[in-house]
């Protein structure tokens, strides 16, 4: 009850912060608003990335590492964000080299891996979120984030009151079928919820379940991916950051998961933005 109530007050302090800045990017068109909070977000999930991937014995240069995420995201404020991409291939080859000059072949190469996936995994996906908010606005990422928070939200309640039958116990104990169906159906709740299709859901209310359910579904997919870099890494948490809640990568690790999704489905399958 009590990790309840510290989630609840977490929760409660900052939602409305995030919304916020979200809200005021739009409304004065300043999309380097979004691409701050992203690099806050970004650099706080790298520091707590590099922290579990050193447990297992690999070692990032860091400070590169940390320079490469708000870069990477404030490279793709204009339109074409091409800069963004060529400083991605060109850190990937520095990691690379940087790695293998270091350590020995094994060593090297499974640093390179680790340096090179995190690159794609931080700030490439959260630069998702900010192509859809300059493409799609407020309302979009707001439906984006509602997706996500029901999600999260049906998953850990359902499961905690009626899950039963385990989904992948040699990832984590604590996930469960039930809590993937509740997960599922909040989830598809939340997809209705995008004013474009509230004007006419009799008409909308299949692309919204397919927005819900597609995008519930990559959510569950980023929170087992962690748990799994967590077991092996032997934490429970990626940090301390939020009470209740663990870090930052506990916070977002369906968000980098499910952005891309979302994007592929309002942009190309539904022609949204």
């Amino acid at each position: 009850m009590k990790n309840l109530k510290l989630r609840l007050l977490t929760a409660a302090l900052a939602i409305p912060t995030v919304l916020a800045i979200f809200w005021l990017a739009d409304y004065y068109h300043q999309d380097w608003l979004v691409a701050l909070l992203l690099s806050v977000v970004g650099l706080g999930a790298g520091w707590e990335y590099i922290g579990l991937v050193g447990k297992l014995g690999v070692t990032l240069p860091k400070e590169a590492f940390i320079f490469a995420i708000p870069a990477f995201l404030f490279l793709l404020l204009p339109k074409d964000g091409e800069f963004a991409f060529i400083l991605a291939f060109a850190f990937a080859y520095f990691l690379v080299i940087y790695s293998f000059s270091r350590r020995g072949t094994k060593e090297g190469f499974l640093a390179s891996l680790a340096g090179i996936f995190g690159l794609l995994y931080i700030p490439a996906m959260l630069g998702f979120v900010l192509v859809f908010h300059r493409k799609g606005g407020f309302w979009h990422v707001l439906h984006f984030l509602l997706i996500v928070w029901g999600y999260d939200t049906g998953a850990y309640f359902v499961g905690s009151l009626l899950g039963r039958h385990r989904l992948l116990p040699r990832i984590s104990l604590a996930k469960t079928w039930e809590g993937v169906a509740g997960g599922l159906l909040l989830a598809g709740v939340a997809g209705l919820l995008l004013p474009q299709f509230l004007t006419d859901l009799g008409q909308n209310w299949p692309a919204g379940l397919i927005m819900g359910f597609g995008v519930g579904a990559f959510v569950q997919l980023g929170d087992l991916f962690e748990s799994l870099v967590k077991r092996a890494a032997g934490v429970k948490d990626t940090g301390k950051l939020f009470p209740g809640h663990g870090g930052v990568l506990d916070r977002i690790d369906g968000i980098l998961a499910s952005a891309p999704i979302y994007y592929f489905l309002a942009h190309y399958i539904l022609g949204l933005f």
